[in-house]
């Protein structure tokens, strides 16, 4: 022992316990670790949208890694990839996530790879100076409790993290939010009935009552029912809160008593206005409503604890078709909505709404209203303006322009798009042009017979045309608009209640054409007058409580009153009433509402979103609008952590040759520069030590 701790004390232990120290730190550091991410989108880390779905599972998810071994470059990068954010979601999550990475150069984990549905696919790799080809897998496979959801042909890494964040969020049932709850804290289903509407009150307790009881038995009896009778001075303090309608209730002795009735679901801060409520039918005053209440509760309940997955899609005024339609010539038209349908059904499903004939239901948080060609009736521009004053949100695409007839030479002109849903825009803020602008900064194209044409109509924008902080755009390195109108957000930027974002803009070299417009590029000339030349807003974000653009509610036709035929459902005697008339009117906001603003409707048609979206800008910049205005908000920076969507901010074609260069040699040449300043430097110093030491001596150092 004493011969060892005299080895210990003296230097020759040195490089022995070196090595140990090396071998402890090295065990240290595979238990606890700290990685630094310094890419600008955080490309190598995870979101918090997908460190807290990992951390709250309730049931074992399984991730089985499905790649070949050796692969060559650059799929052996796209494996690595892999491997290291699998570290990151196991870092981030509880107990009960694993991974399993398949050794496929076992037969056995090929057939389970087969049995999955797995597919090889072929790549190509260098091997004895010889290109070849090879078969691969290059898949995952997830698990949770039965369910099961394939990732397949993963040959690149953009957008990886969002894919498996949303298969594993679609995985996850409704149980799973619901056992997560804080605190037990119960959901609260309250209906609100004074004390003048007795009659209604008691009947409607009793339907809601065993609503609440059969939701339970789905729902992990998470809810809870109360009855609250407000007296006439909380009616005013209820009906701004909830936007609950206010009734005036006039009985058998002519006296008006100001009344309140409706449904709450509640949890927290959020919560959601059930369609229950009093109209008049053909058997006198009666509760709307109340017709498969289980079923209404449940969608609400999962509008209100779940991101929205469905949205409502308007239509009836002439708007871009979600239909894929062929013609007489058997070619697929392009101008539909199919694929930006296709590309959001990872996450969303998209419904028609009729507003000439439907409510928006209440389990929608989101609608999207896209390219309309006509007027709305007064009606339908109510239920939208009201939608949004509780809280919904709006995604408009509208037109500036819209094309008309042909001429002789196959150039279409196009014509100002007037449309009274102008009247909803300018109330919250925002003022359309009836025009189409135009950009130097644009698509360009070969001709066969005119050379190189600058398509004005098609802006390509660049990073300083996009708004740099905001979720929407803030990863997008450019993005291709198409016949775009301008957008005035002055209104809305004055209005202290609403936070207003321009979400893209063209660039300086910009300018409008409101009259005579043909897209022909010889034909758009840009104005003489200078001050005409400016940016234009091409998309806007609009956040907060927005005033309503009604006065009042309207006056619905004759066919529209009494149209619920469930109001008898429960129904008082008329005579017990002489009159009751309801005030439902929002004039503001009762919660915070988003919408935005797109000024084309093109962009969400074939001729920019092609089959494969993935690493499309505009289609990004698409699912991110629609992700944040569903509140989604992390998912935008996880889809969009792929640098293949950087690129360079072009000023000229010159200086993207100039960039390009740079790129293959610059760096070369920059080394090379500094290797000879270093030898000059050296050689330098050599000659001023030998003028100091060795003046006279004949010899010179080399």
């Amino acid at each position: 022992m004493k011969k060892f701790l005299k080895w210990l004390k003296s230097p020759a232990s040195d490089f022995a316990l070196f090595i140990l120290l090396l071998i402890l730190a090295n065990l240290a550091a595979h238990n606890a670790f700290l990685r630094l991410d310094l890419t600008a989108p955080k490309s190598y880390s995870l979101s918090k949208a997908s460190c807290s779905l990992v951390k709250n599972l309730e049931e074992p998810l399984n991730v089985r890694v499905f790649f070949a071994d050796n692969l060559p470059a650059p799929y052996n990068e796209v494996a690595q990839y892999v491997k290291d954010i699998l570290v990151e979601y196991k870092g981030a999550a509880n107990s009960k996530f694993s991974v399993n990475y398949m050794d496929m150069s076992k037969p056995e984990n090929e057939k389970i790879a087969r049995e999955y549905g797995l597919r090889q696919i072929q790549i190509q790799e260098v091997k004895n100076h010889e290109v070849g080809f090879k078969q691969a897998y290059m898949g995952i496979v997830v698990s949770y409790g039965d369910n099961i959801e394939l990732m397949d042909g993963i040959t690149s890494v953009d957008g990886f993290e969002y894919s498996l964040t949303t298969k594993i969020s679609k995985m996850i049932s409704l149980s799973d939010t619901l056992a997560a709850l804080n605190g037990g804290e119960k959901i609260t289903l309250t209906l609100y009935a004074s004390d003048a509407l007795s009659k209604f009150r008691e009947q409607a307790e009793d339907l809601l009552r065993n609503g609440v009881a059969a939701a339970n038995k789905q729902n992990l009896d998470s809810l809870t029912f109360r009855l609250v009778s407000p007296d006439s001075a909380e009616v005013d303090a209820l009906s701004e809160k909830y936007g609950l309608p206010r009734l005036n209730v006039q009985g058998k002795t002519g006296a008006v008593e100001t009344a309140l009735f409706g449904a709450v679901l509640e949890y927290g801060e959020k919560f959601i206005l059930l369609p229950v409520q009093i109209s008049r039918s053909l058997f006198g005053y009666g509760v709307g409503g109340l017709d498969d209440i289980e079923g209404t509760i449940s969608l609400a309940l999962e509008s209100l604890l779940s991101k929205t997955t469905k949205i409502g899609y308007i239509t009836g005024h002439g708007e871009v078709s979600r239909e894929a339609q062929g013609n007489p010539y058997g070619q697929q038209d392009v101008m539909n909505a199919a694929n930006f349908e296709a590309m959001l059904s990872d996450m969303y499903e998209l419904s028609d709404i009729d507003l000439s004939k439907d409510e928006i239901p209440v389990e929608m948080g989101l609608v999207i209203v896209n390219g309309p060609k006509s007027d709305f009736s007064e009606s339908e521009l109510y239920k939208l303006d009201q939608f949004i004053m509780k809280g919904g949100n709006v995604l408009f695409f509208v037109d500036g322009v819209l094309p008309g007839q042909q001429d002789y030479y196959g150039n279409v002109s196009f014509a100002p798009n007037e449309l009274n849903i102008d009247r909803l825009l300018e109330k919250y803020g925002v003022s359309r042009g009836k025009n189409l602008v135009l950009d130097k900064n644009c698509y360009t194209q070969m001709d066969r017979q005119s050379g190189k044409q600058n398509l004005l109509w098609v802006p390509v924008l660049q990073k300083n045309s996009l708004a740099k902080k905001n979720l929407i755009t803030k990863n997008l390195g450019y993005v291709i608009m198409l016949l775009n109108g301008s957008l005035d957000v002055t209104a809305a930027e004055a209005n202290k209640n609403l936070k207003t974002t321009v979400l893209a803009k063209s660039s300086e070299n910009s300018w409008t054409m409101d009259k005579n417009i043909m897209l022909n590029p010889n034909l758009l000339m840009p104005p003489a007058e200078k001050e005409k030349i400016k940016a234009q807003n091409l998309a806007v974000l609009l956040e907060g409580k927005f005033d309503s653009a009604f006065e009042s509610a309207p006056e619905l036709p004759e066919s529209e009153e009494g149209a619920d035929e469930n109001a008898a459902a429960v129904n008082a005697a008329s005579s017990d009433f002489s009159k009751i008339e309801s005030n439902a009117h929002l004039k503001s906001g009762v919660q915070s509402g988003k919408i935005i603003v797109f000024s084309s409707s093109n962009i969400t048609t074939g001729q920019v979103i092609e089959g494969n979206v993935s690493g499309n800008p505009i289609a990004m910049f698409l699912m991110n609008a629609v992700d944040y205005l569903s509140g989604n908000e992390d998912f935008c920076t996880m889809r969009t952590k792929g640098l293949s969507v950087n690129a360079l901010n072009v000023k000229s074609p010159l200086f993207a040759d100039f960039m390009k260069l740079f790129n293959q040699f610059g760096l070369v040449v920059l080394v090379a520069l500094c290797g000879l300043v270093v030898i000059k430097k050296r050689n330098a110093r050599r000659r001023k030590i030998d003028e100091k030491y060795n003046p006279d001596d004949e010899r010179r150092i080399k």
